[in-house]
């Protein structure tokens, strides 16, 4: 499983009937099973895999655990034809991450959104940044409050999701082309929280940062923590000091690791000397040292010295690595998907 929380997630609803009665919702779930890989279903009380294939049957996305007995429903809650809002109607499924991300057409000005699911309850948070969008930052359109879920309206953005194994100089261009956003987010006083590869989408202007599911408060230190294994600091352990910019340097810097192809949970992984050394790597240690205080004082300082081990220096960060700068390094080519898409 992917994500991890320090508390168990609010229960569901389940599946909202669409119009047409039981054949459309049957219709909608055979949809949403074909964009939700089976290889990634996982009961959420227990972790043990679900909705796996059996005796040449498909899986199915409601049912009951077989290890914990814990009744799962995975299928999305959002039917094409609701409305959020009072303005966005969601006309489908568009894929799965942590949540569920849908399409939505806009009742008021014309076009397609993406409406995604916040894994918590707090709409003021990510509210913040309405007004005060950034051009690597996927754009928020609205936070919308229902009875059960607050739900946040987006941009859609043409690309599909950083991967490695990359060149240096391609993996430091897409790091680089996103610090903008996490130092603008920083400078609103929240942390993005879920800082990964599959949350950079290599765009046509450039990288964008996506997933706003996570965004926190800066001095939040009641909320459950969000995060993906292998990109959380070791401070982020129960009792630990928790998600901070020093636990942001060092999820890029694992970022930048997995993106040159290093293994996305190293303590998984035979320990061995680094076959292919760059000039990368003496950044990505001091990025993700075990000790904060060892770590880059903010992801401004990270920027700086991935220019310098890139042997570009002599301007400043933030203006080096912004989308409408020519100096910064080139980002590589898009890899086109679907509108909108926000894999994880």
């Amino acid at each position: 499983m992917d994500r991890h929380s320090t508390r168990p997630g609010r229960a569901r609803q389940g599946l909202r009937p669409a119009a047409g009665g039981r054949h459309a919702t049957d219709d909608l779930l055979a949809r949403a099973a074909a964009l939700f890989p089976e290889s990634r279903r996982w009961c959420p009380s227990c972790e043990a895999p679900v909705g796996r294939a059996r005796d040449g049957r498909p899986g199915r996305l409601r049912g009951t655990c077989a290890h914990c007995r814990h009744v799962f429903d995975l299928a999305p809650e959002l039917a094409p034809g609701t409305v959020l809002g009072g303005r966005w109607t969601i006309t489908g499924p568009l894929a799965r991450g942590g949540d569920w991300l849908y399409t939505a057409d806009d009742g008021e000005r014309g076009g397609s959104v993406v409406v995604a699911r916040r894994r918590d309850d707090d709409a003021a948070t990510p509210a913040r940044l309405l007004g005060h969008g950034h051009p690597a930052l996927v754009g928020l359109r609205d936070v919308v409050t229902t009875a059960d879920a607050v739900h946040l309206v987006l941009e859609p953005v043409h690309g599909g999701p950083a991967r490695g194994p990359l060149s240096p100089d391609d993996a430091a261009a897409l790091v680089l082309g996103v610090i903008p956003a996490v130092g603008h987010l920083h400078g609103l006083g929240l942390l993005h929280a879920d800082l990964k590869p599959s949350n950079v989408l290599r765009a046509p202007d450039g990288p964008v940062l996506v997933d706003l599911g996570s965004v926190r408060r800066l001095d939040d230190r009641i909320a459950p923590v969000w995060g993906t294994e292998g990109f959380l600091a070791p401070e982020i352990a129960p009792g630990g000091a928790g998600p901070s910019v020093a636990s942001e340097v060092y999820a890029l810097g694992r970022t930048l690791a997995v993106l040159l192809g290093r293994p996305v949970r190293p303590h998984l992984a035979p320990r061995r000397p680094v076959e292919d050394p760059t000039p990368l790597d003496p950044v990505i240690t001091r990025a993700t040292a075990a000790d904060p205080g060892l770590r880059h004082a903010d992801v401004a300082a990270l920027g700086t010295d991935l220019l310098a081990a890139l042997g570009v220096g002599g301007t400043d960060t933030a203006d080096a690595v912004h989308q409408d700068d020519p100096s910064r390094p080139a980002a590589p080519a898009p890899a086109h998907a679907p509108r909108g898409a926000f894999p994880t």
